[in-house]
């Protein structure tokens, strides 16, 4: 399964804490940055995989990076090792040939054409840890209107919004996933981050896979890896977010995990398995709710539609 996990603010005590985790303003959006920053740099993720920003209208993208297991699935991909190979955070991977990127790269993604950002226009960034320091310099050089030295397709352009995603291959994993300095694959569906800034709002959200049990939250190795998170941001903005799961509050409310000062840490082991059965229980039944309550939007929003619809001359009847 796939395990969701966000920066929570917790200054905010309702359930938005989890939607608008960090709030739009220059301040903000400043924290928002350097905590991609440097959790990219931290010693939590081992390798970085594609990645893309999105600024506005515009999507840089990296080049594809692929482990040993998908290498065959492309035309020109070249194996990367050394010191700098290692720096970068791409050592035992194979990064599509820029040449051959280039010539891809010359439109955005489906996925951008049709998302929050509706793109139009595409360019290269260089893979792994700089082209990511790269993709937050334009950003920040935009916002700052420092825009000597930035290319000519972003020069004059008014930043509004941002986005970033990545794969990458989380430090925790690398037993699973790296067999004699080379990397097996990238999961993109699974093992990524991503952030935002948005009239929306803003947030920072990752994904790991962790196996087909519930277990996964009170794996020391899981809680080390999130305790790391909330350190590294802690240098950042002291005190004021914390790394948790998708749900996290559920995972407290039944005694799962418990907060000990900034750390998240397993619940009382003897009463695990039975708060386990209950959170399982209750959170799917949340869900049939949600469910519900979605599938019963639908059909009202149709019967309105119905009831608003078009006569046989043209014109919008209103109720």
């Amino acid at each position: 399964m796939k395990v969701q996990f966000k920066i929570y603010n917790i200054d905010i005590v309702d359930c938005s804490s989890c939607y608008n985790s960090i709030f739009p303003n220059p301040e903000s959006r400043e924290i928002l940055l350097e905590m991609i920053l440097r959790v990219c740099e931290s010693e939590v993720i081992s390798r970085i995989g594609q990645f893309k920003f999105w600024l506005d209208e515009i999507e840089l993208q990296s080049p594809n990076v692929s482990g040993h297991d998908s290498r065959k699935e492309f035309s020109r991909h070249e194996l990367q090792s050394g010191t700098e190979a290692e720096v970068n955070k791409l050592s035992g991977l194979y990064v599509e040939a820029k040449e051959d990127a280039l010539k891809r790269i010359k439109e955005p993604s489906w996925a951008s054409t049709h998302g929050l950002f509706k793109c139009t226009k595409a360019f290269y960034l260089e893979p792994g840890l700089i082209g990511i320091k790269q993709g937050i310099r334009y950003i920040r050089a935009l916002y700052n209107n420092q825009r000597e030295g930035l290319p000519d397709y972003i020069k004059n352009m008014e930043l509004k919004h941002f986005g970033f995603s990545g794969g990458v291959i989380w430090k925790m994993d690398d037993e699973w996933r790296i067999k004699d300095g080379f990397c097996d694959y990238i999961s993109y569906e699974h093992d990524t981050i991503g952030g935002s800034s948005t009239e929306l709002g803003m947030g920072l959200g990752f994904g790991n896979f962790g196996g087909d049990s519930s277990d996964i939250y009170t794996s020391q190795c899981y809680l080390d890896h999130l305790n790391a998170i909330t350190e590294i941001i802690d240098d950042i903005a002291p005190g004021r977010f914390i790394a948790g799961p998708d749900e996290m509050l559920e995972l407290l409310e039944f005694d799962i995990l418990k907060k000990e000062g900034r750390k998240l840490v397993a619940g009382d082991e003897e009463s695990r398995k039975e708060n386990l059965e209950r959170f399982d229980t209750t959170t799917f039944v949340r869900s049939l709710d949600t469910q519900s309550e979605v599938l019963y939007n639908r059909r009202w929003n149709s019967l309105l539609h119905k009831i608003s619809g078009r006569n046989h001359f043209g014109t919008t009847l209103r109720v």
